[in-house]
This record gives C-alpha cells, structure tokens and sequence, in this order.
C-alpha cells in the first residue's frame, strides 16, 4: 500500500510538472526571428541549396536548414510553427526515452516510475528554455538529440543475444547521421556507439560497421564548405584550464537550481564566481568513471535497457560538453561568462539525466539504497521547481523584448535600442526585414504594415464593434532614422471589457488615417493587479508614429480580425524636455 502510494505521488507529480514545462514554454517561445537566425536566414534565402551544405560556426545544419527552408517556403517562415515541431520533437524524445524504461523488465515498477520522473523533469524543465523556447534553435538541437536516442534504442534492442538485425543496423546509422548534421555536438553519437557497443559485446562487424559509419560522417563533414573547428595558437589553454571549464558546464544545473532558491537574481559576476558548478562537475566527472569504465573493461553491459540507454545518455553528452569546450575556446576567452552560459544546459542537464537514471538502476537492486534514492529523484520536480518558475518568468520577458523589437520593424522605424535586443548588427536585420516584407515573411505575414497610410474605414472593411477599451497612451520619445523625419514612440498600456488584452492598437490622426501600430511589449503588474489579470499577461503596449507632429492630436483604437474599436484613447502629446535653466 505504502509502495503504491508512493508511486501515484511521484507518477501526480511528474503530470503536474509536465503540464507546467508545456504551458510556460507555449507561453514564452519566441514568436520572431532573433539571434543568429538572422544571418542564417539571409544566407538560406539567397542562397538556399549553399546554405543548406555550408557549415555555420563549425557545425552543419543540414537537416535543421531543409527545416527551415521548408517553413520559408510554405508557412511564411512561421516562427509558431517552428516552435511546435520543435516541442513535437522533445516530446517524441522523452517517449522514446520512457519507452525503454517501461520495456526493462530487469527493474520494479517503482524504479520505472521513479526514472520516469527524472525523464520528464529534466526533458520539460525551463532551464533549457535558452533552446527550447527558441523554435529554430530547438529544431537544431532537438533532432541532434532524437537522432542519438533512436540510434542508442536501436543498439539496446540487440538484448542478451548481442546480435543487431540488418535493419536496426541501417536505422542505427541513419539516426546517427541524423545526429551528426543537424548540430557539431551529435558527432557525440559515434564514440558513445563504439563504447556502448564494445561493452555490450557486439561483433566485430558491427563495431566495423559503427566505426565506418562513423570515419564516412567526418569525411563528409571535413569535404562540406565553411570552416572546421580549430583552436589558434592564442587561444590555447592549459590542462587543468579546460579541466575547469570542463566541471563548469556540467555543474551549471546546479548553480542555476540552488541559486534559485534564494529567490534573488543571479548576477554574472555571482555565476562566474560560484565554485558550485565545479564542484557538482566534478563530482559528475567521478560518478561517469566509477559507472562507465567497469562496464567497458568487463566488456559486461548487463541486460538492463534503463542502464544502456542512462549510460548512452551520460556518455553522449560528456563528450558533447567535450566538444563545446574545445570548440569554444575563443568565446570563452572572449567572455569568461560563457562557461556557466543557460544554454549549455541542454547538453548538460541530460547528462544529470543518464546519471541519474544510472543511479535508479543500481539503487533498485539495494535494500539499503532504494527509498534515499527514489524519494529524493522523485522530489525533482519540487527541487528544480524555483527555478522553473523564475525561467519561465525570463522567458516571457524576453518573447516581449523581441516583440517588441518586431513592433518596430513591422513599422518602419530604425529604434536601434530594440532592435540591437534581436541580434548584435542590426545592419543584418534592416537588410533582411526588407526581404521579409517584400516576401511577406515572419512578422510581416499577417500584413498589417500595410494598414499604415491608409483609412480606418478602408482597413477595417467598415467594421466597428464596442469593447469598453480602458487605457492611457503616451508619445514616450521621438526616434530618428538616417533618413526621413522621426517617429514617435508611443508607450502605455490599454485593456477591453476589464479583462481582455487588444491583440493590438492601431494609432490614427485626425483624419481617421492609419499612421502607427502598437503590440503588446510588457507586463504592467499595476494594470494587472488592478484587473486581475494573470501575472503573466502583458498589458503593456509599444509602438509608433511615423512621421510624428507634436501639432497634430493622435488617437489609438483597438484593432483585431473582427474589426475596430469603437472606442478611442487619446495619444497623450510628447512633453518638452525640462530647460537647464
């Protein structure tokens, strides 16, 4: 009864946790082309079949870029939909995943559910929102991840008899080539093949076969154009260097969980200066050893589907952190931050993942270990819960921040200070965005930069409806662009029926022409307290004015698919700057 209990608590608790990662990252994935995407963008639409062959800061994107491609092509280069394959994709993973737990037979069914927990949480936990909320990103790292989980899964199906069909062979192969060209760290999958297949006793022609498969992956890899990694001279660093740098990316979990709980932010300087991460690297270093060699030197991988796939987990991804730290050597000298980086824990939090799946495996089969191991993984999803939060929180911030950028983008107007938020050289994203408007690209799709200039009446068809809108609006500062006069940033925040947020406002002058957009940009706790609104609903608005008079009196109604407002709010006038005297 006690045992039952348990595992409907633990089984309740991981659900619950579950449905919160799929719900924060619904509500915080990026909605807008940002980061890197920028210049990979600009490359695949000029140059589609170079960029989808070229590698890009030493790893290939190939399958990632026909993704893309594909989306640009057909969807508009939907962002949303970018998102949900990549969220379809990390669930595919976690069921792949639970699928080899559920089929051990060698284990109880508390150690399923208890291991079942640790997959769910590490694979749904906001500390990897860096990627996850990110749809073209997660659509890079994602498939890198699938690929070697499929590859791992087809290598334990050979079971006690050692043996590998043709077929899982070729599936084999094809997943990790999969692996391999959809992001640098799936290279991973070949030496963590050789070690799982060396320990498990397959033949000599299957290990040929792997180590080939292999050898072809880098040749390939080597004759693709673009540049392969290298370290320069001047970025070399010394043993115990790396060894550190090592331990940091693989602790990084930890700093971020424990920190958490402090429930204050955590500085760079703080996250640079922690020896946790290092510590719990280290230990992490010790604990792959003590599971790993003795397996490989017995050449005794035993008959548990949960320990192959845990120790293929924890293998791949310590050589994928391996990977990273020779790879960035540059950027870490560059920005000493980057060892403790959020994004690393996608690689990171996994190898957590495999060891503790290791560590659920062995503690089953020891009275003394069993309930200290399970009840403390089952607790994961209240450990790491702070943290969750608090990400998800950062997430919602930061889909603003890019919205917000987009806004201006959508209108026209060069405000550098939002649109920098997007990507470092805004040269590259005024270049692109023009192309994105001609083709009607990503946030250009819906087309309604093409209200501006034109009447209400015209735009809305005719169609006004009464939402009792609330609000204030204000021209917050003007924003000048190399050519043409400035635009007015408009900032403030408004609200329909005390509880509904317009999807937008559209700011008019006096003639009733179209001369602005605004969307929501932030969370206006005041607003939403006020309303009760969730705390997560952005109240806020951002937009502009173009070509902006301080004469003129402007107002803003709200515009959705089934019309306009028939209730305006006043465009509060740009206030003079204080005199010095």
């Amino acid at each position: 009864m006690i045992e039952r209990t348990f595992q409907a608590t633990a089984a309740v608790l991981a659900a619950a946790f579950l449905a919160s990662g799929i719900v924060f990252l619904c509500q915080g994935h990026i909605t807008v082309t940002v980061f890197d995407m920028w210049h990979l963008y600009g490359f695949a639409l000029n140059h589609p079949l170079r960029a989808i062959l070229t590698k890009y800061g030493s790893h290939s994107f190939f399958f990632p870029t026909i993704i893309w491609l594909t989306d640009i092509t057909f969807f508009g280069n939907n962002q949303e939909l970018l998102f949900l394959l990549g969220l379809t994709l990390l669930i595919v993973t976690a069921i792949v995943l639970l699928i080899s737990v559920w089929r051990d037979n060698t284990i109880s069914r508390t150690a399923k559910v208890v291991a079942s927990v640790v997959v769910v949480t590490i694979n749904f936990s906001m500390s990897r929102a860096s990627i996850t909320s990110i749809g073209p990103f997660n659509c890079i790292c994602s498939p890198a991840l699938l690929g070697a989980v499929v590859a791992f899964t087809c290598l334990a199906a050979a079971g006690a008899a050692r043996r590998l069909s043709p077929w899982a062979i070729i599936l084999m192969i094809i997943a990790g080539f999969v692996s391999s060209f959809s992001f640098g760290s799936g290279f991973a999958v070949w030496p963590t093949l050789l070690f799982l297949g060396w320990s498990a006793r397959l033949s000599w022609r299957a290990l040929a076969t792997i180590l080939g498969a292999g050898v072809i992956a880098v040749v390939v890899y080597l004759i693709l154009p673009g540049a392969a990694p290298e370290i320069a001279v001047q970025d070399a660093i010394s043993t115990s260097t790396a060894l550190r740098r090592f331990c940091s990316l693989l602790g990084t979990p930890f700093l971020y969980a424990v920190k958490a709980w402090s429930f204050r932010p955590l500085s760079i300087a703080a996250a640079q200066s922690s020896n946790i991460p290092v510590a719990f690297g280290a230990a992490g270093i010790a604990l792959v050893l003590a599971a790993a060699l003795p397996r490989f030197m017995r050449r005794d991988l035993g008959d548990s589907k949960l320990q192959m796939i845990a120790l293929a987990l924890t293998i791949f991804n310590f050589i994928a952190i391996g990977f990273i730290v020779a790879g960035r050597t540059a950027h870490m000298h560059a920005s000493a931050s980057e060892v403790v980086a959020p994004r690393y824990m996608f690689w990171s939090s996994l190898f957590w993942a495999g060891l503790f799946l290791v560590l659920v495996q062995w503690a089953d089969a020891k009275r003394w270990a069993r309930w200290p191991v399970f009840s403390t993984l089952s607790l994961l999803p209240i450990l790491v819960w702070p943290q969750h939060y608090q990400t998800a929180a950062w997430a919602k911030y930061v889909r603003l921040l890019m919205d917000s950028a987009a806004t201006s983008l959508i209108n026209g107007v060069c405000d550098n200070e939002k649109v920098v938020e997007l990507y470092r050289k805004p040269d590259i994203i005024y270049a692109l965005a023009q192309q994105y408007r001609q083709k009607r690209l990503d946030m250009f799709a819906a087309g309604i930069q093409d209200w501006i200039g034109r009447s209400a009446g015209d735009v809305s068809g005719g169609r006004y409806r009464s939402v009792r809108l609330q609000g204030n609006v204000t021209v917050q500062s003007l924003i000048r662009c190399e050519k043409g006069p400035a635009a007015g940033r408009v900032t403030g925040w408004a609200i329909e029926r005390e509880r509904h947020i317009p999807r937008r406002l559209v700011l008019l002058d006096p003639n009733g022409t179209v001369c602005g957009l605004a969307r929501p940009a932030e969370i206006r706790m005041d607003v939403n307290g006020r309303n009760k609104l969730g705390k997560f609903t952005a109240s806020g608005f951002l937009g502009y004015i173009r070509n902006y008079n301080p004469e003129t009196r402007y107002t803003a109604c709200a515009a959705d698919d089934n019309g306009f407002s028939r209730e305006t709010l006043p465009v509060a006038p740009l206030q003079p700057a204080p005199s010095d005297k």
